[in-house]
């Protein structure tokens, strides 16, 4: 499943939140070495300080840990890609208010095995795929490592590269855009053996269910 966390019902999912930085930062900064920012152990960039980012987190149950987790930004304003490519391959990037950029896409450090890895990516795109298609999105974008890419291509949904390949520190990165269609979605479900959909939307606190 996988709970989509939003400036209207963020206040209540501060652990989830918080894990999901941690993962980053374990993810991210030790184990690849980006340089990027932390916070109190967290990796937090100014984008994540933004009222519009939507984050999807993936889980077995509702209070379960987070195993996953991917953020979606809106193209209208400041957005990763924007920031991350040259003012000459700018233009090349889809914008606007139904287009999207989905970035730090992350599993949470102790997910052994590269199925579970996998599968968690599969529901982590249906569940982009679904908030979108909720949202009236068309188009998302996002920049594309060297072992996502062919997984991202291939995946199901109708996607292609945009624009030239970059060198990253020891990686490459490519701009890609995927089409938001219930056709896309379908594909990807069956493919890879996801039967129904993932998202959940909560504006209820865990904790205050739980009392």
């Amino acid at each position: 499943m996988i709970l989509v966390i939003d400036g209207g019902n963020r206040r209540y999912f501060g652990e989830d939140l918080a894990a999901m930085y941690c993962h980053r930062k374990a993810v991210f900064i030790d184990r690849a070495g980006w340089n990027l920012p932390v916070v109190a152990g967290q990796e937090i960039d100014r984008y994540d300080l933004l009222e519009d980012t939507v984050y999807l987190l993936a889980k077995e149950e509702p209070y379960g840990p987070v195993l996953a987790s991917a953020r979606l930004l809106t193209t209208t304003g400041p957005h990763l890609m924007r920031d991350l490519y040259p003012a000459s391959y700018r233009a090349a990037l889809p914008s606007g208010p139904t287009v999207r950029e989905a970035s730090r896409y992350c599993t949470a450090p102790g997910i052994g095995g590269r199925g579970k890895r996998l599968h968690l990516l599969w529901e982590i795109i249906c569940g982009i795929l679904e908030t979108a298609l909720d949202q009236g999105i068309t188009q998302i974008i996002f920049a594309a490592n060297s072992a996502l890419l062919p997984l991202a291509l291939e995946c199901g949904w109708n996607a292609k590269i945009i624009g030239p390949t970059l060198t990253d520190g020891n990686d490459e990165i490519t701009p890609v855009v995927a089409a938001v269609t219930p056709g896309g979605l379908r594909n990807v479900r069956t493919l890879h053996g996801i039967p129904e959909a993932v998202i959940q939307f909560s504006r209820i606190s865990a904790t205050t269910t739980h009392a």
